[in-house]
């Protein structure tokens, strides 16, 4: 069984043709808006999506040169240790990008989340703030000021929720 047709391939020649031959029938004012998409495209999620498929790229790969290393060698008992270190740090990148996705599903579950939250719910400097820490986005004194006021209110508010799911219980016993 090959390895090398997970690899990603860079395209064909039919499929260039096709893509030139469709780029060539567009109005220049459609090229124009094609070129403003892309390059905005590119700079948004560029370094996201690399990295996920660098890293799988990237473990495919280690994979494929494992492979033809032990295939070239014909005295294996000698090359234990050598094969052990192999096979531990393929170990420990297959954990890393398990991991790696995993912390990215459970982000973007908690962004769907936060987006179920009614706007009244929070003042607007606060969910501005937290906008810039989800999104990334450079943070000002004022910004980290309401974070952690929200997180003064939410300590305390969760401090209060043992009350009421002790006044909670009574009302459901009596």
């Amino acid at each position: 069984m090959s390895i090398d047709k997970w690899l990603s391939k860079k395209g064909s020649k039919e499929e260039e043709l096709k893509r030139e031959k469709a780029f060539k029938s567009l109005t220049e004012s459609e090229v124009k808006d094609l070129k403003k998409k892309k390059i905005r495209n590119m700079i948004q999620k560029e370094d996201r999506k690399s990295s996920d498929e660098s890293d799988t790229e990237k473990l495919l790969l280690h994979v494929v040169e494992f492979k033809d290393w032990l295939n070239q060698r014909t005295y294996l008992k000698g090359d234990i240790e050598k094969i052990e270190t192999w096979i531990n740090n393929l170990n420990s990148e297959v954990k890393y990008n398990k991991q790696k996705l995993s912390d990215n599903y459970d982000k973007k579950k908690i962004v769907e989340d936060y987006k179920k939250i009614p706007p009244t719910f929070l003042d607007e400097k606060t969910r501005i703030a937290l906008n810039k820490k989800i999104y990334g986005t450079k943070r000002t004194n004022s910004d980290n000021y309401y974070l952690r006021k929200l997180k003064n209110i939410i300590q305390d508010k969760l401090f209060e929720v043992k009350y009421y799911e002790i006044l909670d219980r009574i009302l459901e016993i009596f």
